[in-house]
């Protein structure tokens, strides 16, 4: 979306901090979190009960329809963010000089934006 936006610029749109401290802090840490620490059910009891394994050897939970949607739930969403912010952001709140907040603003707008968005996702699908 940003592409055409931009009309191919190939401006940069979000600051290359954002990019590490996404890394590691949304892609790196909670992972190695829940991979350590999370677990449903004891370990012996897993052993024991292979019927807890039934969901996944049937893939009932996910499957190619719950694919699809939740990447046209995401395409509609960061579709609707990018506009949104570009059109508060760009299109009509100039500064004190009269000028416009710059690319950057908005960039990093939409940004963190996209972050709270898929961690709220995340957060409501996993309860």
């Amino acid at each position: 979306m940003y592409g055409c936006l931009s009309l191919f610029s190939g401006f940069v749109l979000y600051n290359s901090v954002l990019y590490i401290s996404f890394n590691v802090f949304y892609t790196f840490l909670p992972v190695i979190w829940f991979a350590s620490w999370d677990y449903e059910y004891e370990k012996e009891l897993l052993a024991y009960r292979p019927r807890f394994y039934k969901i996944g050897l049937e893939n009932s939970k996910f499957n190619g329809w719950t694919f699809t949607r939740w990447v046209f739930y995401a395409f509609w969403q960061a579709t609707l963010i990018v506009f949104l912010a570009y059109e508060t952001l760009e299109g009509f709140s100039p500064n004190y000089y009269g000028k416009h907040g710059g690319i950057y603003m908005a960039g990093n707008f939409v940004f963190a934006t996209l972050v709270i968005v898929a961690n709220m996702k995340v957060l409501i699908s996993s309860f």
